[in-house]
């Protein structure tokens, strides 16, 4: 119990605190407005209602798929649809409006990426990892017989403080793997813009609807968290590999050599 305690508090510190600090960093070392990383936070929220609206019309579209226990495979399609719509609205939203904005450059990257890969963390873990922390906090020591909870939330209770205490481990180790790929991806059409290749956005789409796929996959099939982990520090040291090739390490160096100037806030109108 102490050691799943433990192992909680580090996710939360994690998922939450990781991008928050990231946000600080980028701000005071590269000089990054605030404006940048929160056109990223917005970005994440426009994506996720889109995701929900293009998802319901077509589930609606597919009779099997709304039938109570669906089968096995259906369910397989649902989420492989869900996470091929999320990729391809989330590459897409971001390419336009980097475009429109013209934030065509690392930096910007590097801020808009940290602004959605954060927004996504805290909201998809790490709020509700916090929530069930603290009923969990709040009733260690029960009585079924006794206590006026529900028997459904007394079995989830134990449920929960019956987790070996590597799995919040597991989910902290796959966020930053996704924090990491966002920030790959929005390098990946910052190359897009600059080069004024289509195929580089099409890149950024099949990064993130791969790694997104696998580690989806990978849970939905019941796979060991020791695997699960593997093939997200694998992932993580892929993109590592890949924002490296496209030259983005050099932006980070640079900051540790000089002050940094402040990135404007940059709008539609200041651009045209």
């Amino acid at each position: 119990m102490v050691l799943l305690a433990i192992s909680i508090s580090v996710t939360l510190i994690i998922v939450i605190g990781l991008p928050i600090v990231a946000s600080f960093w980028l701000n005071k070392k590269l000089g990054i407005s605030w404006q940048v990383i929160t056109y990223g936070v917005l970005g994440y929220f426009i994506v996720q209602i889109l995701v929900s609206l293009l998802y319901s019309g077509v589930v609606s579209l597919i009779p099997a798929w709304n039938t109570p226990g669906v089968d096995q495979s259906y369910l397989l399609s649902q989420i492989l649809v869900n996470v091929f719509i999320g990729a391809l609205v989330g590459v897409l939203v971001r390419w336009l409006g980097m475009k429109y904005y013209k934030f065509d450059t690392q930096e910007s990257a590097y801020g808009l990426g940290v602004g959605y890969g954060g927004a996504e963390s805290i909201m998809l873990v790490g709020l509700p990892l916090l929530t069930t922390f603290i009923s969990m906090l709040s009733n260690m020591n029960f009585e079924a017989q006794s206590t006026s909870l529900d028997p459904a939330v007394v079995e989830q209770l134990r449920e929960l403080w019956n987790l070996e205490f590597y799995v919040p481990l597991a989910t902290a180790v796959e966020r930053v793997t996704a924090l990491i790929m966002h920030i790959t991806v929005t390098l990946l059409i910052v190359r897009a813009l600059k080069n004024k290749k289509i195929l580089w956005v099409f890149a950024a789409f099949l990064l993130e609807f791969l790694i997104n796929g696998l580690v989806v996959g990978l849970a939905e099939w019941g796979i060991h968290y020791g695997w699960v982990i593997l093939a997200a520090v694998l992932l993580m040291v892929g993109n590592i590999y890949l924002i490296y090739r496209l030259g983005a390490f050099d932006t980070i160096l640079n900051s540790f050599k000089k002050e940094p100037e402040i990135v404007a806030d940059i709008s539609g109108e200041d651009q045209a």
